[in-house]
């Protein structure tokens, strides 16, 4: 009777890491020091050896908006992150305390498109 709770358990735990989805395609990337924040864009290589890509961030700070958009090719030629990845574009930017930050990255190589998006608050 003991073994029932740890198998339900076990089954929980597997089905819930068999529902979550596996990152593919594109993903942004953010660090910050102090009140700069950088983005980075990113495509995984194993599925995306080259394409387009589209990268706008809207920068929502006191009462000002900003929007910024970047597009470009990119191949396996291009800079890779630590990880292996291929960095589409990289943005710094200052963010203030309340500011709020909207990126949105689509990637397209032809016969495939994805997006992927981030929402900051600070």
């Amino acid at each position: 009777m003991q073994m029932f709770p740890i198998l339900l358990s076990l089954a929980l735990i597997n089905t819930q890491t068999n529902a979550a989805p596996l990152p593919e395609g594109c993903a942004l990337h953010m660090s910050e020091t102090g009140k700069m924040v950088t983005l980075k864009g990113v495509v995984d290589p194993q599925g995306w050896r080259h394409g387009t890509y589209k990268m706008t961030i809207v920068a929502q700070q006191g009462g000002n908006r900003s929007v910024s958009r970047q597009s470009g090719s990119f191949d396996d030629s291009n800079t890779e992150t630590a990880d292996g990845l291929i960095v589409l574009s990289t943005t710094t930017l200052y963010v203030s305390k309340g500011s709020r930050l909207a990126v949105t990255l689509q990637i397209e190589d032809g016969d495939r498109n994805q997006s992927c998006s981030f929402d900051y608050e600070r």
